[in-house]
């Protein structure tokens, strides 16, 4: 999350994309440490992929190389859990191409399985998914009465439908096969809200949980080291200095985190971070950690959305870097002097997965759960309506500065590379706050936000990732 002298609430929300184009290749240097892979993300993972045929699965908070590994058991067992996860990505794409057929997915950690939900009890389409994928007998099936079309129909139809603002989230619920439709708690339309929302869907009403959040519950959110010219993931950086208008003397800036290297539109090498750690429609200069050094270079693109609701975009921007300014696709983690590295990129977001967060500010890498994928939030304000696509998480930790932290998943050992291994998942946005049980089934507590890969890759108009390879 973003720090500044204030903290501002934030309104998040989601859809799922992906575009394609012939061949995907690495440029920019011969040093495995400072490769671009330019391409879509689906032809970058693909190519990627290779990277990692030959690792070991890891649990985060072991990190013993595995020559040394006493208990080869506990790692064994591990590798077999996460075996299917290998598939995710495949079972993701049939679900897309055929979204009147399926429901979604979700991953089984403590049995290592994936469920794949559809919706009708056939056996050639389970034949299908069995054999497009390389761990069939980890695969269960659940027949569910709603498809994904459905679900994403009914997000797009209620967001045309209502004034922007008054429903706060709207989240599928893939395990239970229903859309969450979160209305404000203070609202005194909501007796209103849910008849009109209910009447689009008579045949469908079922489909429908209603709950309540506070108007305050989603919000944006040290490591001060300073990394010179080479400057890895997961970084602190601050920026966007500027005056109080109601006290001259005191300033305003912001602390946030890097959370990936790419490549724009204009060939230039690019630090991604959160959108909203600029102020929209202002350019300025940045720097790591703060401007007790020299600027990194000047924050010039961020995504925006329209109050009207009738777009959205991800809460993403960039830093387009100074020359002299290395991108370095590791993260500092398990320590700053043995830092993993990026390997790969990870699209999937399925419910149940493992993933991880490296914030600056807190100076922390932790991990957490995926609970809820495909989440679209009312944010209304700082240069975004709606937000689509996000992804809700229990587990990992973070504080005020955090924003724009890379979130990673598939921890590894890697045999070529010798060394610890992540995949790029996204980008660490803020918090959202449960104070009670609901009765739509979400747990009381703090869901971290976070925006897929996919979103801000596409959103920034970027054309190639910083990743690490043989």
């Amino acid at each position: 999350m973003f720090v500044r002298k204030y903290i501002l609430p934030v309104f998040l929300a989601a859809l799922l994309l992906c575009s394609s184009i012939t061949s995907v290749h690495a440029e920019r240097s011969s040093n495995p440490e400072a490769k671009a892979f330019y391409g879509t993300l689906s032809e970058i993972q693909a190519v990627t992929q290779q990277n990692e045929l030959n690792e070991i699965p890891y649990p985060i908070d072991l990190t013993t190389p595995p020559e040394l590994l006493k208990n080869s058991i506990v790692l064994a067992e591990y590798a077999e859990k996460q075996r299917v996860r290998a598939d995710l990505p495949t079972i993701k794409e049939l679900i897309e191409s055929d979204p009147t057929r399926f429901s979604g997915h979700y991953y089984d950690a403590d049995i290592g399985t994936v469920t794949v939900l559809i919706t009708e009890d056939s056996e050639s389409l389970k034949a299908l998914v069995r054999k497009s994928s390389k761990n069939g007998d980890k695969i269960k099936f659940e027949v569910t009465k709603y498809s994904w079309a459905d679900i994403t129909e009914a997000k797009e139809k209620i967001k045309r439908t209502v004034e922007p603002g008054t429903v706060l989230a709207l989240i599928p619920d893939t395990i239970n096969n229903k859309l969450i439709v979160a209305l404000d708690e203070k609202s005194s339309t909501q007796t209103q809200l849910k008849q009109t929302v209910s009447s689009l869907f008579l045949e469908k009403s079922d489909m429908l949980v209603y709950t309540t959040l506070p108007a305050s519950a989603l919000k944006t959110e040290t490591d001060n080291t300073h990394w010179g010219s080479t400057i890895p993931i997961g970084t602190k950086i601050g920026g966007n200095y500027r005056q109080d208008p109601a006290d001259p003397t005191q300033m305003f800036y912001g602390v946030c985190t890097n959370g990936y290297f790419g490549v724009n539109a204009a060939d230039q090498d690019v630090m991604v971070t959160s959108g909203h750690c600029q102020t929209a429609g202002t350019v300025s200069a940045w720097y790591q950690p703060t401007w007790a050094t020299s600027s990194i270079g000047n924050f010039t693109f961020r995504t925006t959305s329209p109050g009207d609701g009738s777009s959205a975009a991800s809460d993403s921007g960039y830093i387009t870097l100074n020359s002299g300014i290395s991108p370095r696709a590791r993260v500092p983690y398990p320590t700053s002097t043995n830092m993993a590295m990026v390997t790969g990129v990870y699209v999937s977001d399925t419910v149940g997965d493992t993933v991880y967060m490296r914030g600056a500010n807190s100076g922390t890498t932790t991990s957490g759960t995926i609970k809820y994928s495909n989440v679209d939030v009312w944010w209304g304000s700082e240069g975004y309506g709606y937000k689509n696509n996000e992804v809700l998480a229990s587990g990992y930790t973070s504080i005020g500065g955090d924003s724009g932290g890379t979130v990673l998943t598939n921890y590894a050992y890697n045999n070529n590379l010798s060394g610890w291994t992540f995949q790029l998942a996204g980008t660490h946005t803020g918090t959202l706050t449960v104070h009670q049980d609901l009765q739509s089934g979400i747990k009381a507590g703090t869901y971290k936000v976070y925006e897929p890969l996919w979103t801000t890759y596409s959103d920034l108009g970027l054309t190639a990732l910083y990743l690490i390879a043989p």
